[in-house]
């Protein structure tokens, strides 16, 4: 599933009507059949319902749902902003169908108490005011509306995105339509998944609104939104004639003596995400905590780290900021070996990102808006703001493959291919969180094929186990690296049954 900009979703619209032949009003019918059957899943019998409707196309989509709601005999009131002589283009086929079947268009402009009251009786409110098409800032008349439906106590249900949130995700500081509900049509827009914009979508739903795949192809977009099927689809299968070296020989370098569980964290998830062999090297005076709680790795000093025979590493959780650790991350960039570094091996990276150049084993750096802003040298606030375009020139500028964590975590090949993430929630804001995730990166990078489907594959199965236990027995403040690390076998026992059945 692509995920486009303003322009790539225009020319995908443009490619549908004039190369392939569907129509605009063909599309804006599908739009708003597809509209109405979201609704119906969520929009109760007796609930009284407002549509309002700007000029564009996302206008054209409410008449089509207005007319669709008329026919059921739903309580449901139109309210247009603009004249309806403004009112062009397939916009106005649907339009023109509404009235013909019986409808009534209340106008905003003319009647605005009636609308102030109508809004305030509401149950649901359907904002179809401004669409994919929308930039810069509301007009005035436009913004007094988006006003009034956020002041309303009703349901606010936004067609393809909330009008005045931009499509492309720019920063903006105007209001904008805060909805509980969004059903976006055929393809995520940027702005679902960037700061500010994605904080006024709510709930979101993707309708097929009946565009063919090869339309949305013909865009050139290198953004995709990750599926549970991608992921049935790329997951390894082991051969039954396979050994504990066919799945990979990893090495990881974390833990200092104030952060052992760093190091365990990293350790068990890696082992719990089908790592083949693992070695840890931690100081020390921490080795026997390990040892203990770890029988399952061996280890190695670390003043005599051996990168021969490896299959890859990972180096950086607990890892620790002193002076003497940046040289196991040189090393470790020298090795030239599949590796990942996050956390305190990002820190010292920050230092020495020339090393970067002229690797040629795959190497997946995991860092947090934090860290990503001391590796860029810009903002926090600018990478959350820019997250696909600073992303993407970074990954392409080191050639490496860059997972910026998030809400949604971005995750871009070093081709400035583009993934997003749909999975986890707010108890990932943990300590230990991340460090489990760069073990499911470690044993995923040896056991893929594919470098971006194993980098993909621990970002959505991370995020899974989070879901997981928020949905069944766990609150978002409770949720310990732990806890991830004892549900990564039954999210895979069931992705491994449905690959299972689906084969």
């Amino acid at each position: 599933m692509h995920v486009v900009t303003r322009e790539e979703m225009q020319a995908i619209d443009l490619y549908t009507i004039q190369t392939i032949g569907l129509g605009g009003p063909i599309l804006m019918e599908n739009a708003g059949q597809a509209i109405y059957d979201a609704l119906a899943k969520t929009v109760k019998a007796g609930d009284q319902i407002v549509i309002v409707i700007g000029k564009g196309n996302n206008g054209g989509d409410g008449f089509v749902l207005s007319r669709l709601l008329l026919a059921e005999d739903r309580s449901v009131e139109t309210w247009l902003l603009p004249d309806m002589e403004a009112i062009r283009g397939d916009a106005r086929v649907h339009l023109h169908a509404f009235l013909e079947s019986g409808g009534t268009i209340h106008q905003i402009n003319s009647e605005p108490e009636h609308f102030a009251t109508r809004l305030h009786e509401a149950d649901v409110v359907v904002d179809a005011l401004l669409g994919t098409g929308f930039h810069g800032v509301p007009r005035a008349d436009y913004a007094q509306v988006i006003q009034q439906i956020n002041a309303s106590s009703a349901k606010i249900i936004a067609v393809d995105l909330p009008s005045g949130v931009p499509a492309n995700g720019e920063p903006f500081s105007h209001e904008a339509v805060h909805a509980a509900q969004t059903l976006t049509l055929q393809c995520p827009k940027i702005a679902q998944f960037v700061q500010p914009a994605a904080g006024f979508f709510g709930k979101t739903e993707i309708l097929s609104i009946g565009i063919p795949e090869r339309a949305v192809q013909a865009s050139g977009t290198q953004r995709e939104l990750r599926t549970r099927a991608d992921v049935r689809r790329s997951l390894p299968v082991r051969e039954p004639f396979s050994n504990k070296g066919t799945h990979g020989k990893g090495l990881l370098i974390a833990g200092a003596p104030t952060m052992p569980g760093a190091a365990y964290f990293a350790a068990r998830a890696a082992l719990r995400s089908g790592i083949g062999l693992l070695t840890v090297s931690v100081p020390e005076e921490i080795r026997p905590i390990l040892a203990s709680l770890l029988p399952e790795v061996m280890y190695q000093p670390r003043q005599s780290l051996d990168y021969n025979k490896l299959s890859g590493l990972a180096i950086g959780p607990g890892l620790g900021r002193d002076r003497a650790q940046a040289a196991f991350v040189a090393q470790a960039l020298d090795a030239d070996i599949p590796t990942v570094i996050d956390a305190d091996g990002l820190y010292h990276l920050a230092a020495m990102l020339e090393r970067l150049a002229g690797r040629h084993a795959p190497i997946v750096l995991s860092p947090h808006p934090g860290e990503m802003a001391r590796l860029t040298g810009q903002s926090i606030q600018s990478i959350e703001s820019s997250r696909f375009s600073i992303s993407r020139s970074f990954a392409r500028k080191y050639g490496i493959y860059l997972v910026l964590k998030g809400r949604y975590t971005l995750i871009t090949a070093p081709d400035g291919r583009q993934v997003v993430n749909p999975t986890g929630n707010a108890a990932l804001a943990k300590g230990g969180s991340g460090d489990v995730l760069t073990g499911i990166l470690l044993a995923y990078l040896l056991q893929h094929k594919q470098v971006m489907d194993a980098v993909c594959n621990a970002v959505y199965v991370h995020g899974a186990l989070a879901d997981t236990l928020v949905q069944t027995c766990h609150s978002p403040l409770d949720v310990l690296a732990t806890d991830l690390i004892e549900q990564i076998p039954p999210v895979l026992h069931d992705l491994y049954k449905e690959k299972e059945a689906r084969a």
